[in-house]
């Protein structure tokens, strides 16, 4: 009898538990897969900064953007110039800085992104707050992606550590976006 009212519990709890193993599974296999789609579209070559004197990203700044100490590179006439560690650029569109992606909510995605915002900037290469997205930020790829990879990086991205960085601080905004 023991076997019998022990068998039929362990049926009842996986019915109970089954829908909670299998939404939990689908949430952590969402984050998986934009773990994985951040590790090969790029991000971390310019939103990570880099442990000195190479391009491997320091795990203890993942996805925070441009250190406040990173410098904003020189302009050259029909040049291209990077910081050190990659997270700061000069070009013919001006200057840019790599955002920090990480959710703190003062100085990162938290700030002013939901998934809807994200999706919407990956799309049409807009801020929220009207500024445009810039280069070397390849927006070109991102407007081509499937909704559910976007929303995929997304959830990923909500799940690294929140890194308190303002990676504008000493520098001038960017001029919003011509009408």
């Amino acid at each position: 009898m023991k076997v019998t009212v022990c068998a039929a519990s362990l049926f009842t709890l996986s019915l109970v538990a089954a829908p909670v193993l299998r939404a939990q599974s689908a949430a952590e296999s969402q984050v998986e897969r934009g773990k994985y789609l951040v590790g090969i579209t790029g991000c971390h070559d310019c939103h990570s900064p880099k442990i000195p004197g190479g391009m491997k990203p320091d795990p203890e700044r993942i996805l925070s953007g441009r250190p406040q100490t990173t410098k904003v590179p020189s302009a050259g006439a029909g040049e291209v110039h990077a910081s050190e560690d990659f997270t700061a650029f000069t070009g013919g569109w001006g200057s840019t800085v790599a955002s920090n992606l990480t959710p703190d909510p003062a100085t990162g995605l938290g700030m002013r992104y939901n998934e809807a915002k994200f999706l919407k900037t990956m799309r049409t290469g807009m801020k929220p707050e009207g500024v445009p997205v810039m280069p070397p930020m390849p927006v070109d790829v991102y407007v081509n992606m499937k909704d559910d990879d976007l929303k995929a990086i997304f959830a990923y991205l909500k799940t690294v550590k929140p890194i308190r960085n303002a990676v504008r601080a000493g520098i001038a905004p960017p001029a919003p976006a011509k009408k």
